[in-house]
């Protein structure tokens, strides 16, 4: 008896070994997330000789990156962009029927490039189909996500955000939305970045225009952009960090001894992280969507998300329920789904949102998986005349998300500007800290891998 329950225990740790394997292997996550978004224009320097490509596009200073990241499993690199003309300030198109506010043209991309800034500056274009060298935009990139997965507190998941509120080109059409997501996977393979994150956020505006079925667009862009990642980025992952270790070495040898001796710490660091990038293999390529909190809701109430009191506006949202034109077709390719909760602003006044019914809404309208669900948080200022619900709000929703087997919780953002957010500068970091007590994030997919820890002031190898 003693031996056959031995022999049912190992039987049984076997088994469970290789349902793990299958699992990582499908991309089934385990654990809980606190992502953070970065905005790529703040704490940056935009000049720098001792990098390639100068910092055209900006790059981060490493000792206040380094340090914002700290509470944080995951980050999201926010922006790349389809538009050569990205403009924070427009609200609507001029080319769709019933436009108001600050209309502008919202053209179909230009199959040219994914931009980091107007396609007019110097260096703006981050990836080509005819890239074969780092672009300045890759070189930023690149760099983020090196100081993410080399952080001194252990590595950080560090995806490519596309999209956000500033880029109104339209993706058109299902060719167009292959070609991105060539482009993306391309972008992604350059920078080892853990995946994409797909904020498009004037969908519904966009399909009115004549001729364009945005939403068939979009949900083609998934699927594509899902099998670019597994079926061709993958395979390539630790031959192309040998390729880029020799491309970075070329580079340094045909450099003159004085400037040798300047840039060996970038040069000598990039070539060190390559080769553990080769080891380690690529983690799960991760696709998540980032949405309105209006994304689902029942039949016949439109306002079940808000809580008693706040003020309600006289004509519904035309994004209600804009999740049901994507979750059916492209539910199975997203890792995950990233909530906005925060910039409900209206003419009636700020909402008060009700955030565990917006994420139940999600589960039970939407059918999106708790463990996909990250429900996002602004502290501070926010756009559009909305209002933060406080501290003491926001870790109670954190401690129901974490009590009731939701994915995590993210924050808008990792660094807010101190210009346009002074309020924010402060509150960000203290929210994350508090969200990281509440939340205990884990790495995702399977063990965590390994890198050398970055000196945290200079994010070079250590000693260089």
């Amino acid at each position: 008896l003693k031996l056959q329950f031995l022999y049912f225990i190992g039987f049984t740790i076997r088994k469970m070994r290789s349902l793990l394997f299958v699992l990582l292997l499908a991309g089934v996550c385990s654990g809980n997330e606190l992502l953070g978004y970065l905005e790529d224009w703040v704490n940056v320097k935009w000049w720098d000789n001792n990098i390639p490509g100068n910092c055209l596009m900006g790059c981060f200073e490493p000792q206040p990156y380094i340090t914002s990241l700290k509470p944080y499993s995951s980050v999201n690199y926010g922006f790349t962009f389809l538009t050569e003309n990205p403009t924070p300030s427009q609200v609507s198109c001029s080319n769709a029927p019933n436009s108001s506010g600050a209309s502008g043209p919202c053209p179909v991309w230009d199959r040219r490039a994914i931009y980091l800034a107007a396609a007019s500056k110097n260096g703006a274009a981050a990836i080509t189909p005819d890239t074969t060298a780092a672009t300045p935009g890759i070189v930023s990139i690149a760099e983020s996500s090196r100081m993410a997965k080399m952080h001194p507190d252990g590595p950080k998941r560090f995806k490519i955000s596309l999209g956000g509120w500033s880029d109104f080109a339209r993706v058109g059409t299902v060719q167009n939305a292959r070609s991105i997501a060539k482009l993306m996977g391309k972008l992604v393979l350059w920078t080892f970045a853990d995946g994409v994150d797909l904020d498009f956020e004037h969908l519904t505006p966009f399909a009115t225009i004549n001729g364009d079925d945005e939403f068939a667009a979009y949900n083609a862009l998934v699927a594509a952009l899902r099998e670019e990642l597994d079926s061709n980025v993958k395979p390539q992952w630790s031959s192309f960090a040998a390729t880029r270790k020799q491309q970075l070495q070329a580079e340094y040898n045909a450099l003159q001894p004085w400037q040798q001796a300047d840039m060996k710490p970038y040069y000598q660091t990039n070539m060190n992280f390559m080769d553990e990038v080769g080891k380690n293999g690529p983690d799960h390529l991760e696709v998540s969507w980032t949405t309105r909190f209006n994304a689902f809701l029942p039949a016949g109430n439109p306002w079940n998300y808000l809580l008693p009191g706040s003020p309600r506006p006289n004509q519904t949202f035309a994004t209600d329920n804009e999740g049901a034109k994507i979750w059916p077709q492209s539910g199975a390719s997203f890792d995950t789904a990233n909530i906005m909760a925060y910039d409900a602003g209206t003419p009636a006044g700020a909402l008060q949102l009700n955030f565990t019914t917006i994420m139940n809404n999600f589960v039970t309208y939407g059918k999106v998986p708790k463990e996909k669900i990250n429900i996002g948080f602004e502290p501070g200022e926010q756009a559009a005349g909305g209002v933060w619900e406080g501290m003491a709000a926001d870790k109670e929703i954190a401690t129901y998300a974490k009590q009731n087997g939701f994915l995590g919780a993210f924050v808008w953002s990792v660094n807010p500007s101190p210009t346009t957010n002074p309020n924010g500068t402060k509150l960000a970091p203290e929210l994350a800290a508090n969200l990281n007590n509440i939340i205990k994030p884990t790495w995702r997919w399977g063990p965590a891998p390994v890198y050398t820890k970055c000196d945290p002031t200079t994010g070079n190898w250590p000693g260089l």
